[in-house]
């Protein structure tokens, strides 16, 4: 090998290594970025299934907040500021964790509320029931009486 091709093949080498190097930041960037979007868009369809969960409308407004948010994340994304966009990645996991314990929460009212007036009802015929057979029972000793009544004028 002459001194003039390991020179080459040295200065070759070097402005690879510093190629790899500039490149790779960029690189993790977008890495990053794609990342991020991913996120946004998991969660964007997350609202849609919590959406069709909240059968009762009970969190449209935390809905809705939750949208804004991601709408933020995204704009936030396009700009670059990938750091802000992971603390409101953060904020809508929370919110969505709290829209889940609140969609639970209302069903959960909801068929307490039901069974209480089950309760209601059943109470209800049972007080029914209890008068009608303490009525019954005065009727059956009024014919008691009636018919002791008449045994004894027959046996005089």
């Amino acid at each position: 090998m002459t001194a003039r091709s390991g020179r080459s093949l040295r200065i070759f080498f070097a402005a690879a290594i510093c190629a790899a190097f500039a490149a790779s930041p960029r690189a993790g960037l977008a890495g990053e970025e794609d990342d991020l979007q991913r996120e946004i868009d998991n969660q964007r369809v997350s609202v849609a299934d919590l959406e069709r969960l909240d059968e009762l409308k009970a969190t449209g407004d935390e809905i809705t907040l939750l949208r804004s948010w991601l709408d933020e994340a995204w704009s936030l994304r396009s700009k670059h500021e990938y750091d802000q966009v992971r603390e409101v990645l953060e904020r809508t996991r929370k919110q969505a964790d709290l829209i889940r314990a609140k969609i639970t929460a209302s069903k959960l009212r909801a068929q307490a509320a039901t069974r209480e007036n089950a309760l209601a009802d059943v109470r209800a015929k049972i007080a029914r029931n209890k008068k009608a057979l303490a009525e019954t029972m005065k009727k059956k000793k009024a014919l008691e009486g009636t018919e002791k009544v008449g045994d004894k004028g027959s046996t005089q």
